[in-house]
């Protein structure tokens, strides 16, 4: 009976509780530890536990009894087998017979199979064997016609010599020196496949003599073909050349017999025009290439397309790179050796350029790939590269470029453009540091100086220079911060640093204004017109390379034009200065009308239409005229805010003082006598109310004198806090200023 059985049958059982399945105790997914939870919720642990130990005593009777139905039948099972050692004994005698014949059969098959394998191997034998005579048998008769063939053309030559060739013994002679060159291949083929048989190694010196001598004899075909241009005589040479594999011959050939005169003769031309005042006595490279090029193009024309057509079979030359650039290469670095010099950078980018130019009509001649590929990994491609030292070039450039910001901005006072100056300033700034950031920002990117291989240094540069024309602003800014005073401008206009480090530690506010003047004109510059100009030149990037210079380039113009508002901070403070110097005059309003008998005050104090006199001053001068309008009225709303924030706690320390006052009085009147005390009390309570009518009256035409500078005074939270402190409760700001205009 099976387990599922035996609970199934337990389930029905009526002794047992309502709560105790024992069926789910057979689930797969049966857990005791939740099972337990289940239950405990219903039943106590103990009784839980209880119920466990008596169905396990019932599942220990049921096992009993399914053992104890068939036990009988496992009783018996023994008994029932009788003679069994008989049995296996009868079974065993015909399968040892068939094992003894299967292992004769097998000694047999063995045996047939040895004797085929040993005929196979002396039959692989004989066939090696076979092979290697076949093979000594073929070199040897390949040798001796190679040795024949070339004592004929030694014939040949006695009879007509190596001058003075009709093109049609030309012809011929190239013709054999190609079958020659053919028999060659085929020697050199058995000579490496036996490389290992003693009798071939002995013909290895006959074979290289052969070759050498074939080598010989196609050197002054193709020299004399190439001189009569006799193409027909130059394909079978460069076919000879290819049969035995000797293609390098053939390109020093070429460069020797061809391109090394024309190359020394366009050298020869150029100097003898230099000699005479015809050419510039320098070593400019771009006549001297372009009329190389133009002379390859019509001497070797001919041959470069023949060998790169793509069913000649001879596009294992490289005459581009290993004949023509090799004689360039070497004739221009012998007889022109300065220009590759980066000395002077006006005539080394000359020459780079001409350089490049040249390179790339050497690549457009390339009408395969592999041709291509094949001209770039040249050895003379790489060596012409490698004259050309751009490093060095942009570390002078570097220094020419950097060395007058550097200068300007090491000054220890502002130096304004000068008038000879003002004819490459059409950015009109106004001050040496920021015309040298904008001359180097331009030469970067100037036909003159920049270079595409240079692209991330240039790009580099360009960000060193914005950030150190930021930080020389950032710089002097923070040091107008310690200083105390006002700077005091000297005759030629210029500050006096009075032993300050830096130029701004005594700037005054128009010094000031030339600097955010000059901040504003260049990050407008930058971004409308530089950053496009330099995304250009840096088009030949990866996007993504060109939009992470872009973020840099991003964040040092946002270091630049972050400067501009510290330095209307500036400008604002010393404006303060001045302002409050006029504010003062507020103090004397008491001592006014305590020491006088004045009437009520009906217009405004006279100092009141001076507190904004050095912002209007300011904004007059030339400089202020120079700010942006926004920029101009930044500082004007600066100037008001920070004004009307002392003026009223100027207001508030005098009202304090006066209350203060009024509460002494009251004290003393009260010891007073009773008429006394009265007309003390009416005359004091009239002069607090004519002080505070003056501070309303003042403060409002200090709000008049706001607004003549665009400088709403409702728009000030400054000026609100100011109001509310002199103005009566029915005055209200908006409808105050609302009247006034």
């Amino acid at each position: 009976m099976s387990s599922s059985a035996i609970a199934v049958s337990l389930d029905g059982d009526n002794s047992l509780p309502s709560w105790f399945k024992p069926a789910r105790l057979l689930y797969v997914e049966f857990d005791a530890d939740a099972y337990v939870s289940d239950l405990r919720r219903f039943v106590p642990l103990e009784t839980l536990s209880s119920q466990l130990q008596k169905y396990l005593t019932v599942l220990k009777g049921k096992l009993v009894e399914v053992i104890n139905e068939d036990y009988n039948d496992f009783v018996s099972l023994s008994t029932k087998l009788v003679n069994v050692d008989g049995a296996v004994t009868q079974m065993q005698k015909p399968l040892l017979t068939l094992k003894d014949k299967l292992i004769s059969a097998q000694a047999a098959v063995q045996s047939e199979l040895s004797a085929l394998n040993q005929g196979l191997q002396r039959r692989q034998q004989a066939a090696k064997v076979k092979a290697l005579l076949e093979l000594m048998q073929d070199t040897a008769h390949v040798m001796s016609k190679v040795e024949k063939l070339l004592a004929e053309v030694d014939a040949l030559i006695a009879q007509q010599g190596h001058d003075n060739l009709t093109r049609d013994a030309l012809d011929s002679r190239t013709r054999l020196y190609e079958r020659v060159a053919s028999e060659v291949s085929r020697l050199k083929y058995f000579l490496a496949k036996g490389d290992q048989l003693p009798i071939l190694q002995q013909l290895q010196p006959r074979a290289d003599s052969a070759v050498k001598r074939l080598s010989s004899f196609l050197s002054q075909a193709l020299d004399a073909a190439l001189r009569e241009g006799h193409q027909s005589a130059v394909l079978h040479c460069l076919q000879a050349y290819t049969a035995v594999g000797d293609t390098h011959s053939a390109e020093q050939v070429v460069q020797q017999a061809l391109v090394v005169p024309l190359v020394e003769s366009v050298i020869a031309e150029e100097q003898e025009g230099r000699a005479l005042g015809a050419a510039p006595a320098s070593d400019q490279l771009a006549p001297v290439l372009e009329t190389m090029l133009t002379r390859v193009q019509e001497q070797c024309g001919e041959l470069l397309q023949t060998t790169m057509a793509p069913q000649s079979g001879l596009q294992s030359f490289d005459f581009l790179g290993n004949s023509i650039l090799a004689a360039v290469d070497q004739q221009v670095a012998s007889s022109l050796p300065g220009a590759f010099s980066p000395g002077v950078p006006i005539s080394f980018i000359s020459n780079y350029r001409a350089a490049m130019h040249f390179l790339d009509q050497l690549e457009s001649m390339c009408t395969t790939k592999t041709a291509f590929q094949a001209l770039r990994d040249s050895p003379a491609y790489d060596s012409f590269l490698r004259r050309w030292k751009v490093s060095v070039y942009f570390s002078l450039r570097f220094q020419e470029i950097a060395g007058p910001l550097e200068a300007s901005v090491a000054l220890p006072s502002l130096t304004t453009v000068t008038q000879e100056q003002q004819s490459s300033n059409s950015l009109h700034l106004h001050l040496q540091p920021s015309l040298s950031l904008w001359h180097a920002l331009q030469r970067c990117t100037a036909d003159g100086v920049y270079l595409q291989p240079l692209a991330d240094k240039f790009a580099r540069l360009v960000l060193q220079l914005l950030a150190r024309y930021a930080f020389w602003v950032a710089e002097g800014i923070a040091s107008t911060k310690t200083s105390s005073g006002a700077a005091t401008p000297s005759q030629d206009g210029l500050v006096n640093p009075q032993g300050d480090r830096s130029w701004a530690g005594r700037a005054s506010p128009e010094q000031l204004a030339l600097v955010r003047a000059d901040l504003d004109s260049l990050a407008a510059w930058t971004e409308d017109q530089f950053w496009p100009e330099m995304q250009q030149r840096l088009s030949f990037l990866p996007t993504e390379v060109v939009e992470s210079i872009g973020s840099s380039f991003q964040e040092a113009q946002n270091s630049m034009t972050a400067q501009a508002g510290p330095v209307k901070d500036a400008i604002v403070s010393i404006l303060l200065d001045r302002c409050l110097t006029v504010l003062r005059q507020l103090r004397g309003i008491t001592a006014t009308y305590r020491m006088t008998a004045r009437p009520l005050p009906t217009r405004p104090s006279h100092y009141v239409g001076g507190v904004l006199q050095p912002l209007r001053a300011f904004l007059g001068t030339d400089a202020g005229k120079h700010l942006q309008p926004a920029a101009q009225q930044e500082v004007a709303e600066g100037v008001a805010a920070t004004v009307s924030q002392q003026y009223a706690s100027m207001v508030s320390e005098l009202l304090d003082m006066l209350q203060k006052t009024e509460q002494s009085l009251a004290r003393v009147r009260r010891n007073k006598p009773a008429d006394s005390a009265a007309a003390g009390d009416g005359s004091e309570l009239s002069n607090i109310q004519k002080i505070s009518l003056q501070l309303f009256l003042d403060v409002k035409e200090f709000g008049v004198q706001m607004q003549k500078h665009n400088v709403q005074p409702s728009s000030l939270t400054e000026y609100q806090d100011l109001w509310s402190i002199v103005a009566p409760e029915d005055k209200p700001l908006e409808k105050a200023f609302h009247e006034n205009k």
